[in-house]
């Protein structure tokens, strides 16, 4: 029985890790926005990418926001913006 309880504990640590390190490499595949730029995220319900179903923006063009389903099918847009925030924006 301990035996059996000590190799759960391994395939559990093991499992953790690995979502650990897919979440990191998710995270890191986005592109990071200099100032005066922002990305939005616009996301699809499947693979024709003709119905959105969800949208994330961030950056440092206005506030950021998400709403929708954020998982799945997306496009990424790079917005421009003046060095004071949105006003500028082109």
């Amino acid at each position: 029985m301990f035996r059996l309880h000590r190799l759960s504990k391994k395939k559990l640590s093991l499992a953790l890790f690995a979502v650990g390190l897919i979440v990191s490499f998710a995270a890191a595949a986005l592109p990071y926005p200099n100032p005066g730029e922002s990305y939005i995220q616009t996301y699809y319900s499947d693979a024709t990418r003709t119905q959105v179903v969800g949208e994330r923006s961030y950056g440092h063009c206005g506030e950021s926001y998400s709403w929708g389903t954020l998982k799945g099918y997306f496009t990424l847009s790079k917005v421009t913006c003046g060095t004071g925030g949105p006003e500028g924006a082109n």
